[in-house]
């Protein structure tokens, strides 16, 4: 062990004595299974990686029905949390990774459980030191879950690849003394959300029982994955020929002008939603289309939470068990090749229109179009 580590490792041993003076103890694993408050914390910087976290909250539900659940979160956990019933109380707050200590004192201001014990849990993507340390002091009997500092921590959790992001926080179950079972990924739609969706439907000419695809054609630049244009603009084509399909492009404002460019290609009105959607919006939106087309990345994983019919286009180089909604007929993922590494201007021709343009059409055949849109 380095020195800085030996030093680092000091510290928080002398800091959990130092709450442990202040009141709070060590738990025993029995009395860990004992608990029912727990405190979410929520500052994932990815969308995926917030979207797989909601899993969590109707596990405990279901282990430990009369348990009371509250969030604290920043960023996109503000956004996807939103009109959840499985939390008690959503608490904002700053980003501990930009001000642990404001963050802190922020979480022991609005701390739900005074004078009743509880626990706080992280999930996969609150791994980080500063996230640890906004928790000090909060009162917690206990810190559960992933996280870079398991001297902080009563059950400290490291990631396992062999095991998919939803699975590896659903592991947190066992830890608390009950058995996991898989829940997919939820979004709760507020009726003004959806009423949004509704009208700008009809706004852009949708047609009572026309079929609606959404489009997602862009990517992060941090985790860059491409299919050709031309090869989307010919997959709408198939959709607007075979199906007379209403087609709209979902994507942030800073992919605005990509999705333009590859909607010029297409000589059939489409409409573009980049950057005109907050989360809760798009959610809404994708709940009532019929179909999508998409590339692995964060709007796919809402449309996961809304149970949309996709076929997904994913890189060979990105192993499908941590984030792909594997083995599930909803979803028809096309990953023709393997790479150990994402190789300089990779784009996906090893996935070729006929393939996607043929699961299309057997989703389409599964789940009739409309049928999402009636009630």
């Amino acid at each position: 062990m380095g020195l800085k580590r030996f030093m680092k490792d000091a510290g928080f041993s002398a800091i959990v004595a130092l709450e442990r003076s202040a009141g709070s103890r060590r738990v025993s694993e029995e009395e860990l299974s004992g608990c029912r408050n727990f405190l979410l914390l929520q500052h994932a910087t990815a969308l995926g990686t917030v979207v797989h976290a909601t899993p969590l909250i109707p596990a405990l539900r279901e282990a430990m029905p009369h348990c009371r659940i509250a969030v604290a979160a920043s960023g996109f956990g503000l956004e996807v949390l939103r009109n959840n019933p499985g939390i008690e109380q959503l608490i904002e707050m700053p980003s501990p990774l930009r001000d642990w200590r404001g963050a802190g004192k922020e979480l022991r201001r609005k701390n739900p459980f005074r004078g009743e014990d509880f626990d706080i849990v992280t999930t996969v993507g609150n791994e980080r030191t500063r996230v640890a340390l906004s928790t000090l002091f909060a009162g917690a009997r206990a810190r559960i879950g992933f996280t870079q500092v398991p001297e902080l921590y009563r059950a400290a959790f490291a990631f396992d690849y062999n095991k998919s992001q939803i699975e590896n926080n659903l592991s947190i179950l066992p830890a608390l003394g009950y058995p996991a079972r898989h829940f997919e990924p939820q979004m709760f739609l507020s009726a003004g959300d959806v009423m949004w969706a509704r009208q700008m439907l009809a706004d852009e000419g949708v047609r009572e029982g026309q079929m609606v695809a959404a489009f997602v054609t862009q990517t992060s630049v941090t985790q860059r994955k491409s299919w050709r244009k031309e090869r989307f603009q010919a997959a709408a084509e198939f959709l607007v020929q075979r199906y007379g399909a209403h087609l709209f492009f979902l994507g942030t404002a800073s992919e605005a002008a990509a999705i333009d460019e590859l909607r010029s290609g297409i000589p059939h009105k489409t409409a573009s939603l980049a950057g005109k959607t907050n989360l809760p919006q798009m959610a809404a939106l994708l709940s009532l289309c019929d179909v999508g087309l998409t590339l692995d990345t964060g709007t796919m994983h809402v449309g996961r939470t809304v149970g949309l019919p996709m076929v997904i286009i994913a890189p060979a180089w990105s192993p499908p068990l941590e984030w792909l909604p594997l083995n599930n007929p909803r979803y028809r993922i096309l990953k023709n090749a393997e790479m150990k590494v994402c190789p300089p201007d990779y784009v996906i021709d090893e996935v070729s229109v006929d393939e996607v343009t043929a699961q299309l059409q057997e989703l389409l055949e599964t789940y009739t179009p409309g049928q999402r849109r009636s009630g």
